[in-house]
């Protein structure tokens, strides 16, 4: 008798575990799914006949925060962790790491420790890179400097370059397939840019190594617009992460770029460096840009106009989808630090409001349009339609045939012209063969080489030809 009991007792305990486990499977599977609201809803359910369960409150969290509502995600995470999820102590860290809270990101990481050795389980290489981190925005955030911000731009991510208004002598920032258009493969960084300076001597860009790692890389441009030999960079500064968005100040040393690597808050950071002219290719330890310019988020693209007294950078720290925000900051030939007693530290550290960083009284409206110049020398490759730029010495430069006295100088000057179009036709014609045999086609390898010798050809008597344009205008 007490058996049979017995056999009707478990499947009906087994039917109830079943039914209460129900609820959060389902919970979970909706936010493995990406039906995050519709998680939230089933899980507020749960958490309303048991308000403590650290599963229900942990996945609760995430889908909060997958949602966009961040705040709301704090308090079920909080509960998780009082109820030993680990996860949910990584998660809080990083997210008071993301809201400049180093104490309370430093409290999480204790005590996901103790969770881990609790469940007697390794810490993991992710912990020891949250606690550098904090380390990091703690030493930053007591240097943090105090400028300007004239003005705030919210602009497409993948038009971001374009809210740049720069003056000509700060040289141009164009679009990402501008390297391809003028040769250099189609390897350059996609959402990524180039730049280039006034002089057009030279043209920055990122690309993709083997791996998958973006580098910095430049290349000369030579007399007839077309690309040298591209080289990478020095090594050093993509830091064991990826390196982009490079900008060289006019003085052809100073070096602003992005990385992602093992210095940076979180995302991109902005970095400086210089060339060392003493070592060829070779530039000093870049430095990171701390805070403001830099946070948990990706921030990149820091441009110097020293003509307009302007600077600009881009970040992803306001969190809007699809978009960045561009500041525009007067630039300072001194640093000075926010005071670190100031209450106001961390949020000037952020940015939340640029008002706290202007001045009273001054009118930044009026100030940015009489110092904005009158339309961006950045974004188009083709900004200069000069046939030739031609250095003659002593501060003149030919751009057109009639700047020749010379009959027999300009007959050499048409004579390099027309090399110049016969140069661009075969390195048109030689992409296409190497599109071709990126396809497959390799067939056409022996007409790739063969054209790589003529354009090399051509190059050689296009300067030539130029050389005696120059030696025939001096006679």
């Amino acid at each position: 008798m007490k058996l049979k009991r017995l056999n009707i007792i478990i499947p009906v305990l087994l039917l109830s575990l079943s039914a209460s486990a129900a609820p959060i499977d389902d919970a979970k599977r909706l936010y493995r799914e990406g039906d995050y609201a519709g998680a939230v809803d089933k899980l507020r359910k749960i958490l309303k006949t048991k308000p403590k369960d650290g599963t229900a409150n942990y996945y609760l969290g995430l889908s909060l925060i997958e949602l966009g509502d961040y705040a709301a995600a704090s308090e079920p995470l909080e509960k998780a962790e009082a109820r030993g999820v680990a996860d949910a102590s990584r998660i809080l860290a990083s997210k008071a790491l993301d809201e400049y809270r180093v104490d309370d990101a430093d409290t999480h990481i204790e005590t996901w420790k103790k969770s881990l050795a609790k469940a007697k389980k390794d810490e993991p290489e992710e912990l020891a890179a949250m606690q550098r981190r904090a380390m990091r925005m703690s030493n930053m955030l007591e240097r943090v400097e105090s400028i300007e911000i004239l003005d705030s731009i919210v602009v497409d991510s993948a038009d971001f370059f374009k809210a740049y208004r720069l003056s000509a002598a700060a040289g141009r920032i164009l679009p990402p397939d501008a390297v391809r258009r003028i040769g250099a493969g189609n390897d350059a960084a996609e959402l990524s840019v180039a730049y280039m300076p006034q002089n057009n001597s030279e043209i920055l860009w990122s690309a993709a190594d083997e791996s998958g790692v973006y580098s910095l890389y430049g290349a000369n441009i030579l007399d007839d617009g077309t690309l040298d030999h591209s080289v990478a960079l020095d090594q050093s500064l993509a830091d064991g992460g990826n390196a982009r968005f490079p900008f060289l100040m006019p003085d052809g040393v100073t070096l602003y770029f992005a990385n992602d690597g093992e210095n940076s808050l979180g995302g991109y950071d902005i970095f400086m460096t210089r060339r060392n002219e003493n070592e060829d290719g070779a530039y000093y330890q870049a430095q990171n840009m701390g805070m403001p310019y830099n946070s948990p988020y990706d921030d990149y693209m820091l441009a110097i106009d020293e003509t307009s007294g302007l600077g600009w950078f881009a970040t992803d720290r306001n969190r809007i989808p699809g978009k960045v925000t561009v500041y525009v900051f007067a630039p300072s030939a001194m640093r000075v630090n926010v005071d670190t007693d100031d209450p106001r530290l961390a949020s000037l550290a952020r940015l939340d409001n640029i008002a706290m960083t202007r001045k009273e009284g001054v009118d930044y409206k009026s100030l940015l349009e009489s110092r904005l110049p009158a339309a961006s020398q950045s974004q188009s490759i083709e900004a200069d339609p000069r046939l030739f730029a031609l250095d003659m010495g002593g501060g003149k430069v030919y751009t057109a045939l009639s700047d020749f006295h010379n009959e027999r100088a300009q007959s050499a000057m048409l004579e390099a012209l027309a090399t110049k179009l016969s140069l661009g036709r075969k390195i048109e014609e030689i992409e296409s063969l190497r599109e071709q045999y990126r396809q497959g086609d390799t067939s056409v390898s022996q007409q790739i080489l063969d054209g790589e010798r003529e354009i090399a050809k051509l190059r050689r008597n296009y300067r030539s030809q130029i050389n005696n344009a120059v030696r025939l205008e001096k006679e």
